[in-house]
């Protein structure tokens, strides 16, 4: 039985390794970690789904694993470049749009993205950096407090500021 595992599980691998690692390049994947990402799509395959499937759907079910893990990898990779530099965001949403965002998710989310952009630019210094950590990079509060090495109390005052700020300057474009 389980050489029979072994057997259906390599020749996935060799079906399957060289397309998938091309599109994880594709995605945005360094290729010096792109045969990871194979690698790891292989696994959680193996432990989620039969290998005794048609072609179709291994090939459906890998393309849209390694979809995940190269989302997964840039999210933990890039969290912190975005930041150190306001032009890395745009790395974010050429990201997204790597995964299916149509032409119009294209242009509102870039329009938004300037408009949030510029607003923030109106904040002090410090509510800006939280802001940027809790509200675009996803830390949760306790994270930004630590990394700011200030209070959770702190830190989820200069948020409500910000967020309070945010809303009264984009309000009334966005319906706030």
């Amino acid at each position: 039985m389980q050489q029979n595992v072994n057997a259906l599980l390599q020749a996935m691998y060799d079906e399957f390794q060289i397309p998938l690692r091309i599109l994880a390049i594709n995605y945005g994947v360094p290729t010096k970690d792109a045969d990871d990402i194979v690698q790891e799509s292989l696994i959680a395959y193996y432990e989620h789904y039969p290998l005794d499937m048609s072609l179709e759907m291994k090939r459906a079910i890998l393309v849209t694993i390694i979809r995940n893990k190269s989302i997964d990898y840039f999210r933990k990779y890039h969290r912190e470049r975005i930041i150190l530099d306001g032009d890395e965001f745009i790395e974010n949403q050429e990201m997204a749009l790597r995964h299916g965002q149509d032409l119009m998710d294209k242009v509102i989310s870039e329009e938004l993205y300037r408009d949030v952009k510029a607003t923030m630019a109106g904040l002090s210094k410090e509510l800006e950096i939280t802001a940027r950590l809790h509200l675009i990079e996803g830390f949760s509060e306790n994270e930004v407090a630590e990394k700011l090495g200030i209070s959770g109390v702190a830190c989820r005052t200069r948020i409500s500021r910000a967020r309070k700020f945010l809303r009264e300057e984009l309000g009334p474009k966005y319906g706030l």
